[in-house]
């Protein structure tokens, strides 16, 4: 088998395992259901790494198999064929003014956001409830949060490395690095400005705890912060399609889920996105080859 083909069913079965993710521990509580009738502490509103670490187990046994699988058919040699990407160009792309003219554009928007649609899209969020929706807000909020981001950087790193794939690598690294520039950047715009979540109903302009900090969305940002590694720096358009349509569905499950307002995940999106383009501008723009043989 080609090392691009052993690309392909690495990534299409680490999709399989995201995909698990999100409903996990569902297959152990439907086998309950069928079979066994025991009395478990886990439910179809549990999900990964909250309420029964116990049973996590199972899931993290099935990752720890794959990464190993991975690892086996790959062609890492130590690096003694294979050069990792360049980690860091000069400084002036870092401040490349097209991540400054983001946002410059982008600020204005989100203000305009805050004092125009907040409210609205709020009130329509409301008018769209439904057990449909529910499910929906509720699987897509697993999809954003808990260990995934983690889960994807951790393929592109291990599957990266063991198929020598250096744009891969290149991805993982970069995801980290705005995962964690955005993750800052959120912090101290939480703390500064104080706003109320829209749950709370205290309106828009309460400065609230920390802890209740609604601007910006955390989830929202580290959607975009990975996503957009992915959209702006693959070559498939199906992948830049696909990253941008998932991070754009997390932000839109915390409007529905009356965790925050339009502009706190308008204003996510242009964090997460300003870190994803810095960091792919410093590691993966002009990064058009891998180091591995075909075969």
């Amino acid at each position: 088998m080609s090392i691009d083909a052993k690309r392909h069913s690495a990534a299409a079965a680490f999709v399989g395992l995201l995909i698990l993710s999100v409903f996990w521990p569902a297959p152990i509580v439907v086998t309950n259901d069928v079979c066994c009738h025991a009395a478990v502490p886990v439910d179809d509103l549990s999900f990964l790494g909250r309420e029964a670490p116990s049973y996590d187990v199972v899931f993290w046994c099935i990752a720890g198999l794959l990464a190993i699988a991975i690892l086996q058919t790959g062609v890492w040699d130590g690096g003694r064929t294979y050069s990792p990407p360049t980690l860091f160009r000069p400084v002036r792309e870092w401040a490349d003014h097209k991540s400054a003219l983001l946002l410059v554009l982008g600020a204005p928007c989100v203000a305009l956001i805050w004092r125009f649609l907040d409210e609205p899209a709020t009130a329509l969020a409301e008018s769209v409830q439904s057990e449909f929706t529910e499910a929906l807000i509720r699987y897509l909020n697993r999809f954003g949060g808990g260990m995934n981001p983690a889960l994807v950087v951790a393929f592109f790193l291990i599957a990266g490395f063991a198929y020598q794939s250096r744009r891969w690598v290149a991805y993982g690294v970069a995801m980290a690095l705005s995962g964690a520039l955005a993750g800052i950047l959120v912090q101290i715009v939480k703390y500064a400005v104080g706003r109320s979540r829209p749950e709370l109903w205290f309106g828009a302009f309460h400065h609230a705890r920390t802890s209740a900090s609604s601007f910006p969305s955390g989830h929202t940002v580290g959607a975009f912060a990975l996503a957009g590694v992915l959209f702006l720096a693959s070559p498939s358009r199906t992948m830049r399609a696909t990253a941008f349509v998932l991070a754009t569905a997390v932000g839109l499950s915390r409007i529905l889920a009356f965790r925050h307002w339009t502009s706190d995940v308008a204003a996510s999106a242009l964090i997460g996105t300003f870190a994803a383009f810095v960091f792919t501008r410093a590691l993966v723009t002009g990064l058009t080859t891998d180091s591995a043989p075909r075969s």
